[in-house]
């Protein structure tokens, strides 16, 4: 196992990562076919659960964000798109100063802080008379000041999601079916890993009570990769709502019950990590990870 820091450090100097700010990364060469290549397996992974697959827009409306209780939840991570003003003469002071920043326009969306809102809100008021199982990816954004750090805490990153929408039942097996295959996965890259009940850092003020929900119900679990000898960065979580979003987004079951909802999620530049400290950062000693045939991947 390398150390996490020597790996930074060895494909910092080599110029395959860099930052453009804290948090927001950089990749070129063969780390970057190597994280496309994680990116290609896990899809796959995703593909043996659906083969309906979205293509979500980078932002999403604060409309969206209010209705699933985002803001209340998690303001400490948000991160909004702006652009400059319309008026032709700040604009024109823009291109004399060489200086954007006292011509930026208030915010209307936020960048992505997750794939599954805009599911849940595409499917806003719809009857669900079946498992509905979806899966997307996109580039995600959450602030985390201090904490950032290389591949293992960005400010923007990689998401992937599955999201299932339905009956308590159908979304409890999706979750089992979830971990396994997320469990063979890591077992087949030959990476060591654990599964472990988890809770969501929610903002202060409603903390206590929602997380204290997620512990006793167990509704939050992560797969764990090692990235240092006594050190386990969360690559997978797996959380189930109950009916939050199925009552929040009014999505009902034939029924006429609100909708249980669960989602599955994937931190590609996790992943990245941990392959990196279990091979080290010569492509000559790493495996192919296309050589794996994930539809032999073990179901519940």
């Amino acid at each position: 196992m390398w150390p996490r820091e020597a790996i930074i450090r060895i494909l910092r100097s080599r110029g395959d990562l860099w930052e453009v700010a804290p948090g927001v990364m950089a990749f070129r060469g063969e780390v970057a076919a190597l994280l496309r290549a994680l990116e290609r397996a896990i899809a796959a992974l995703c593909a043996l659960e659906t083969s309906d697959e979205w293509r979500v827009p980078p932002a999403i409306d604060f409309a969206t964000l209010s209705r699933a209780d985002y803001f209340a939840s998690f303001p400490q991570w948000l991160t909004l798109a702006s652009h400059l003003s319309d008026d032709p003469d700040a604009l024109r002071r823009v291109a004399e100063h060489n200086e954007p920043r006292e011509a930026i326009s208030p915010a209307r969306v936020a960048l992505n802080p997750a794939v599954c809102y805009h599911v849940y809100a595409a499917l806003a008021g719809d009857v669900v008379d079946a498992p509905k199982i979806v899966t997307a990816q996109s580039e995600c954004w959450r602030h985390e000041g201090s904490r950032h750090s290389p591949l293992a805490r960005g400010w923007a990153f990689t998401m992937r999601e599955i999201v299932c929408i339905g009956s308590e039942d159908d979304a409890g097996a999706f979750l089992e079916r979830s971990i396994e295959r997320a469990v063979e996965l890591a077992h087949l890259l030959d990476l060591e890993s654990a599964i472990d009940i988890a809770t969501d850092p929610f903002f202060a003020p409603v903390a206590r009570a929602k997380q204290m929900l997620q512990q006793l119900k167990e509704l939050k679990r992560e797969l764990l990769l090692p990235v240092n000898r006594h050190d386990r960065i969360a690559a997978a979580s797996f959380n189930l709502h109950d009916t939050f979003f199925g009552e929040a987004f009014d999505i009902r079951l034939a029924n006429g019950k609100h909708a249980t909802s669960a989602c599955v999620a994937f931190g590609l530049e996790r992943w990245l990590l941990a392959f990196l400290v279990r091979y080290g950062p010569d492509a000559a000693r790493w495996p192919s990870v296309t050589q794996f045939d994930l539809t032999e991947t073990r179901h519940a």
